[in-house]
């Protein structure tokens, strides 16, 4: 007697099989090319691959130039698009070029992972390591189990792990790489409870944090420095399914009016990569009400859609998001972040009731508009001292995280 695709108990045997086999298959061919590395890093360099859809996501700058001031190891960026953007369903996105002239424009050296609209297989590019930018949006043959025929596999969360469904994302990619690397040790504790073999996870805190151990680059980007600077950061998750945190139903129009009001302030509007597509898919708004949107802030702010947005975080007197990681990646500036919260959002976890302690979080229009007013007008930051002592206890900059991933692939080729 088969098996019945239609026959959820059997659907779920097929698949935890599936799950099983491959798992296996990324163990048996990690220790092949352990041993494969550790013999050519006797004669030749060890090239590190980092596999990048959104530079808007791109976390790795201080891994990146951690691996490539050490000669024995050969450093390469390789861009490709997310599935969706392949497949056309999302039409608001055509990054391709944009991903490669990110990294182009600061000297690095990258390729395309997408050519003549087909996905190029990694092993062309002969990688013995491959980071993983984000686990989402994949081709098959750039998922980790076929990349493992070739190369070790790692991947750090591009978002910090906040909310209270860390777990359920180890079920994706993150259990198939040779290395997961998790941003806390609280995080590690949560995931080792729900899932017994975890031997990939290791905690090594944030790269993306790396960036608050060197000074500002650049200021320019703001249009009035000399005002109080904020910045708006709107998030996409408007779907029942997923995190709905998002609030810009509520207060996105708000928030331009009060921003339009208030001369005093300039402002960069720093919208979700998928905030667009999601606007859209959602019946929030129509394309030309988006562009009309989007015209708007033009008219008054700075719109910034690319990735390497810390010069922007550190230069910044406030910010008003509902995003997730945003909420960690801004605490070492110590200074004051609204957070609208939707009132049936996924819950933080331990970390993100930790971080968001001292931050002004608001329920609807009126404490928004009360904390802008006491904060910004008045001038009144009255969380300002606990939030200092907060972000100097909750993050450790006494090593660099690329230093501790760098580390720990040093050992294999000594």
């Amino acid at each position: 007697m088969g098996f019945d695709w239609q026959d959820e108990k059997d659907f779920l045997v097929l698949a935890g099989i599936k799950h099983f086999y491959k798992l296996n298959i990324c163990k048996i061919n990690t220790q092949i090319k352990l041993k494969e590395i550790r013999k050519q890093a006797l004669t030749h360099r060890i090239k590190v691959l980092f596999y990048v859809t959104e530079n808007q996501k791109w976390g790795y700058q201080s891994l990146y130039e951690t691996f490539a001031a050490d000669e024995r190891f050969e450093v390469l960026v390789v861009v490709g698009v997310l599935i969706g953007v392949h497949k056309g369903k999302d039409t608001t996105r055509k990054n391709l070029e944009e991903n490669y002239t990110f990294f182009k424009s600061r000297n690095m050296n990258v390729e395309y992972g997408y050519k003549d609209n087909k996905y190029v297989c990694l092993k062309e590019f002969k990688p013995d390591i491959v980071f993983y930018e984000q686990p989402w949006g994949l081709p098959e043959k750039h998922k980790p189990w076929n990349v493992s025929k070739y190369a070790l596999t790692a991947y750090c969360p591009y978002a910090y792990q906040l909310f209270k469904n860390i777990s359920s994302a180890y079920k994706h990619l993150p259990c198939y790489v040779y290395k997961y690397f998790l941003t806390h040790e609280l995080n590690y504790k949560r995931l080792a409870r729900d899932y017994k073999n975890i031997e990939n996870a290791v905690v090594v805190g944030y790269p993306k944090l790396d960036t608050y151990l060197e000074p500002v680059k650049d200021n320019k980007v703001w249009k009035s420095p000399e005002k109080t600077k904020i910045i708006y950061a709107p998030h996409h998750s408007f779907e029942s399914s997923g995190l709905k945190l998002a609030t810009f139903r509520e207060n996105g129009k708000l928030i331009l009016e009060w921003a339009k009001s208030h001369p005093e302030t300039t402002w960069i509007f720093k919208p979700h990569p998928q905030f667009k597509y999601t606007l859209m898919t959602n019946n929030i708004m129509s394309t030309q009400e988006i562009e009309e949107y989007y015209e708007e802030w033009s008219k008054i702010a700075i719109i910034y859609e690319q990735g390497d947005y810390f010069d922007i975080f550190k230069s910044s007197d406030l910010m008003i998001t509902d995003c997730g990681s945003f909420l960690a990646e801004y605490l070492p500036t110590k200074k004051p972040l609204i957070r609208p919260i939707n009132s049936e959002s996924i819950e933080l976890n331990e970390i993100g009731q930790l971080v968001t302690r001292e931050y002004y979080c608001t329920k609807d229009n009126q404490e928004l508009l009360n904390v802008l007013e006491e904060v910004v007008v008045n001038g009144n930051d009255y969380k300002k001292e606990e939030r200092i002592k907060l972000a100097s206890e909750t993050f450790d900059f006494q090593e660099s995280s690329a230093s501790k991933i760098y580390k720990g692939f040093l050992e294999i080729v000594k």
